[in-house]
């Protein structure tokens, strides 16, 4: 017998690639492993042509999204011996990321706040990295594990791509499920302590509604029928709340792929309007998101997908790993405020990693 963590930890730093995940209200994860590693898509509508894979796509849609086909398909966290040929050691990347101090992010936000008041855009998402020691990466295992008992609700992942990096989180934001002609989204934003009670804030309410006004627009162009728009709800999701409203829909005649297309980045991780905000962006945060704020999950052809946007998550290097964390910036935003927000939203990943230095630091 072989337990999952074990198998992880053989893959790690190999050539031979995997990913294991956790879909949100399931017990038994489900890892794809395949020992050519993942291939480069060339466009989103062409992940729902690629069979049965799992998908990691980038933020930025220029940037090619990757998929992994399954070699092996497994489910649970215990196998009986698995026979793999015996894949080849290859490095774990080196970080180049500089995380801002307080001071500069701070800077940065009163910046965004200011072109967000001179008209030049209506929400901007901006982030940062967070560096925290990692010294092991094969204690991404451990971390699935403790991910997968404090997150029941998300999608709990941790993907090994040779080449590409080492990927974990645990994503409260369904980007887009498919099932049978039917599909399924989610606006999922405004934030605020998990502490906080009572009626939210007006900033929070309207960046909530400009990402329910989106996805209401995207699903219209995309041809969908009989759209549902549920009631705003607040979910907790571990140190923060957020405001989220369900939308379901009948998937348009060019099925799925056009509708990821559009959805792909909403403004809850962008901004609105995109093209603006996408511009301010590259121009502020001082680093490549890479597939943070992208969005990642299996695929099945055109009649089932769980895409989940690429939120609470972090990229591991030798030595170390980075954090990555962000909100939407209006003209009203505090940046002291948003630089709290960063830091309860990076207690996600940061937390378990604490618990881990206990035993195995």
């Amino acid at each position: 017998m072989i337990s999952l963590k074990e198998l992880q930890q053989s893959l790690i730093g190999t050539t031979t690639a995997f990913a294991s995940f956790r879909k949100p209200g399931e017990s038994d994860p489900e890892t794809i492993i395949d020992k050519n590693g993942f291939y480069e898509i060339s466009g989103i509508r062409e992940i729902f042509d690629s069979g049965a894979a799992f998908v990691m796509a980038p933020f930025l849609k220029p940037a090619p999204a990757l998929a992994l086909n399954g070699e092996k398909i497994l489910h649970g966290t215990t196998f009986e011996s698995i026979d793999l040929e015996n894949p080849k050691p290859v490095a774990i990347s080196e970080c180049n990321i500089i995380p801002p101090e307080k001071d500069e992010y701070i800077r940065r936000i009163a910046q965004v706040v200011s072109k967000i008041s001179e008209g030049k855009a209506d929400k901007v998402v901006i982030s940062r990295p967070i560096e925290t020691p990692f010294p092991n990466p094969e204690l991404a295992a451990d971390l699935f594990g403790l991910l997968c008992e404090e997150h029941p609700t998300a999608f709990v992942y941790l993907v090994w791509m040779p080449g590409y990096g080492l990927w974990a989180g645990a994503t409260p934001e369904l980007l887009l499920d498919v099932e049978q002609g039917k599909v399924s989204t989610m606006a999922l934003a405004g934030t605020r302590s998990i502490t906080e009670t009572g009626d939210w804030g007006e900033k929070e309410i309207d960046e909530h509604e400009w990402v329910c006004r989106h996805i209401e627009e995207k699903m219209a162009a995309s041809g969908c029928t009989s759209v549902r728009r549920a009631e705003k709800v607040t979910v907790p999701a571990a140190r923060v709340s957020h405001l989220k409203t369900a939308f379901t829909a009948d998937s348009g005649a060019d099925g799925p792929g056009q509708l990821a297309e559009a959805l792909h980045p909403t403004p809850a991780v962008c901004g609105w309007p995109e093209d603006r905000a996408r511009s301010i962006i590259l121009e502020t945060e001082g680093y490549d998101r890479s597939f943070y704020t992208g969005f990642l999950g299996p695929v099945s052809g055109k009649e089932d997908a769980s895409l989940f946007v690429n939120l609470r998550c972090m990229q591991i290097f030798a030595g170390k790993a980075v954090i990555y964390a962000g909100g939407g910036i209006t003209a009203a935003s505090d940046p002291e405020s948003e630089w709290k927000e960063t830091e309860l939203k990076s207690l996600t990943l940061l937390n378990p990693i604490r618990k881990m230095q206990n035993f195995a630091f």
